[in-house]
């Protein structure tokens, strides 16, 4: 397994980042419909919740307590079998009560761009009651800065002595974030502030790898074809069985030959732009076993090389996904598979190919044939029925209206299993009205 090394990354760059975020630098993080809404991305974020604690039992798990005086401190992080950590606690413990804080995202290394804390406090009162205080923040995005506090909510109640203190008939209390104090610190203070709330899980992620092997590893006896791939990051399923992996079309693989010196601070990252065999494949994690190509070739495990990103979007029973390898002012590559029961993979279909003469034809542009692969495209969701709903748009790269949307539209598409392998049926196109 993997250690994680994110501390000087994420106390010093996520701090610079976080800064040029503030002051509106990463407005163009909205794709071209717009950000979600806080609801949805709360929405987002209290589902996650839910597939991270239910595959806990199945994940590696590190713990580590300590004991002073009075005092006990139990830390924990638990890992998917990619390696990507998903969850870290932090319980404290003395006489007058306990204090647990949790922490969960689909990358907490790069927490930014959605987070949820829980804090729970329970304080023993005199008269041997228990008062419960409950807070739930979730980080998110918020008028194109990533990393904003867009809901916090909170409870408290007080049980008496031998009383269940489950808050779960408890209501919650929205905190109106528009009424909170005025913020009076810098904009470099609240920088460094927030670098070092979102830095806090990894650094609490290495310094349990650093400290020794994990409680449980259930992947650590499991070879499968793990000599034949590296998985991509931040691209398992929402049960963290499936992932996306870099692999190459020959036997015998030196993975050595192709470790990213440039991304050490993260742990082991492989990057093989130049290489012309280059596959990526869909793994079951749980076997290490390589269930099929995707059709696409992402050249590195880093999920961005600057503007360069592998982007996997998955339906919520983890068995439909859609790979988008994205680039600046256009897509590079886009695919869309389905995992049939077994596991087996149905195959993958190329999404580009698919919508690209019809989007065209429905806005009454041209196409030029030999450009080809110029829409831009943005995944918004990926249902368990197959249904696929996307932006696309196409960006001017160039000249004097360098950056401008020629148009944009959304689609509705629908992914179908036929016995010749996937196939792709597109059922509604629209305009979106930013069009330009």
């Amino acid at each position: 397994m993997r250690t994680i090394s994110y501390l000087r990354l994420a106390v010093n760059s996520n701090i610079l980042i976080r800064l040029w975020a503030m002051i509106g630098i990463f407005a163009l993080a909205c794709s071209a419909s717009g950000e979600l809404s806080v609801d949805e991305q709360v929405r987002e974020l209290a589902q996650r919740y839910k597939e991270v604690e239910a595959q806990l039992s199945r994940s590696v798990h590190y713990l580590r307590k300590t004991e002073s005086a009075a005092e006990t401190t139990v830390e924990q992080a638990w890992l998917n079998g990619a390696g990507d950590p998903i969850k870290v606690a932090i319980e404290h413990s003395d006489p007058p009560g306990r204090e647990l804080t949790e922490y969960f995202a689909d990358d907490l290394t790069d927490p930014y761009e959605g987070m949820f804390l829980l804090n729970r406090k329970e304080t023993s009162l005199p008269d041997g009651r228990t008062q419960i205080d409950e807070l739930r923040k979730y980080f998110g995005s918020l008028d194109g800065s990533n990393g904003e506090l867009i809901r916090e909510l909170r409870k408290s109640a007080r049980f008496k002595a031998g009383e269940s203190t489950d808050t779960v008939h408890t209501p919650n209390v929205v905190v109106d974030l528009r009424k909170q104090a005025k913020d009076n610190r810098s904009v470099e203070e609240r920088a460094k502030a927030d670098g070092e709330l979102f830095s806090k899980p990894a650094k609490i992620i290495e310094s349990l790898q650093n400290a020794g092997h994990p409680e449980s590893d259930p992947f650590a006896n499991v070879k499968g074809d793990s000599d034949k791939y590296r998985v991509i990051r931040g691209t398992a399923s929402p049960d963290g069985r499936y992932a996306i992996a870099l692999g190459f079309a020959r036997e015998a693989i030196n993975w050595d030959d192709y470790l990213d010196k440039d991304a050490e601070e993260n742990g082991p990252r492989y990057y093989a732009e130049s290489e012309e065999d280059i596959r990526n494949y869909i793994v079951d994690l749980t076997q290490k076993k390589i269930l099929g190509e995707t059709g696409c070739n992402y050249f590195g495990t880093r999920r961005r090389y600057n503007h360069r990103t592998c982007v996997v979007t998955w339906s919520p029973d983890s068995l439909k996904f859609v790979q988008l390898w994205d680039d600046k002012w256009s897509s590079a590559a886009c695919v869309a598979g389905q995992i049939n029961p077994g596991p087996k993979f149905a195959g993958a279909v190329d999404v580009g190919k698919a919508i690209e003469k019809k989007t065209y034809a429905f806005v009454k542009e041209p196409l030029d044939p030999e450009v080809g692969d110029s829409l831009s495209l943005h995944i918004n969701k990926v249902s368990d029925d197959g249904m696929i709903d996307l932006d696309a748009s196409d960006l001017i790269p160039s000249g004097p209206r360098k950056g401008d949307t020629e148009f944009a539209v959304n689609e509705r598409l629908r992914l179908i299993d036929s016995p010749k392998g996937p196939r792709l049926e597109i059922l509604k196109i629209h305009r979106l009205p930013n069009d330009q």
